[in-house]
């Protein structure tokens, strides 16, 4: 069954539902992607690139990345810029993302800090002119080399009814943090709920067993999964368009436990090893996309 037709079938029984405004999975390897922009007074500064499987030893391919960068580059100071949205009709509006930091003691708000860094995401209506921060990394775990990862749920909800509204990732440091981010999304109504719904592989390697998890769902609601191996989409659906391409393959039916966590093991085939897999997911209760992903079979 293609997920298209069970996300129809699925809006006609879920009523209204959280409606989609921006999706980026940085998934093209092009820093910054489509729509996106970057701005820095430094002209020195490497800014934000695309990941890989870095020395951390997680594999930060797909992710966008802003390196601590050395001294003899000056101070980096960079927005990376989403396109301009349109909230005219949205009502509380809700930014989420993935975020790993890295060297977090080189954050300037870091309770022992050694460094001069700040990463916050910022919003602006004017272009760029003026900027209003709306999340600021605390991070405070320095262990080498696992980063602190997070996922925020961020209110937008200021800028409802608005036009031209973008937002921005906002790297600051001299010598200073790594920080990651993939996955942002923006919609109406939320962050999926009560939370920021999250969906995630590990183990994701030929001839091994894959999880695949989704969190922050409703708790003893169906929640489904499928997957392409042909592309990103955009697929449309019920609930604005899905990061696949046909033919879309669905996974059995989950149910969410009481702490609102989905989770299936399946195993990897080995010839898989190479392939990218391109798959996303859905709260059926609150009938809301999980993130989605596109990640190589190891």
């Amino acid at each position: 069954m293609k997920l298209v037709l069970s996300l129809t079938a699925v809006a006609l029984l879920a009523g209204s539902a959280s409606a989609q405004i921006l999706s980026e999975d940085f998934s093209s390897g092009i820093m910054p992607p489509a729509g996106w922009t970057y701005s820095s007074p430094n002209p020195t500064e490497a800014g934000w690139i695309p990941g890989y499987l870095d020395h951390t030893g997680i594999d930060h391919t797909g992710w966008a990345w802003h390196e601590d960068e050395f001294s003899s580059n000056g101070t980096s100071d960079s927005h990376m810029i989403s396109p301009a949205m349109d909230l005219s009709s949205s009502l509380n509006t809700a930014m989420s993302f993935d975020g790993h930091t890295l060297y977090a003691v080189y954050l300037a708000n870091h309770p022992t800090s050694y460094g001069d860094g700040v990463s916050t995401v910022e919003v602006t209506t004017d272009g760029g002119v003026t900027w209003t921060i709306v999340w600021t990394d605390t991070s405070t775990l320095n262990a080498y080399p696992t980063p602190e990862m997070y996922t925020p749920c961020i209110d937008l909800s200021a800028w409802d009814g608005m036009t031209g509204v973008q937002v921005a990732f906002h790297f600051y440091g001299t010598y200073a943090q790594e920080w990651w981010v993939d996955n942002v999304l923006v919609e109406s109504g939320g962050c999926g709920g009560s939370g920021s719904l999250t969906y995630a592989i590990t183990g994701l390697v030929g001839g091994g067993s894959a999880t695949l998890a989704v969190t922050n769902a409703t708790p003893g609601g169906g929640v489904l999964l499928a997957y392409s191996l042909t592309g990103a989409g955009p697929t449309n659906t019920p609930f604005g368009p899905v990061d696949m391409s046909a033919p879309i393959t669905q996974l059995p039916m989950l149910t969410a436990n009481a702490a609102g966590t989905a989770s299936l093991t399946t195993g990897v085939p080995a010839r898989a090893s190479g392939f990218t897999v391109y798959t996303q997911g859905a709260d059926l209760s609150s009938a809301t996309l999980t993130n989605s992903l596109a990640e190589v079979v190891l």
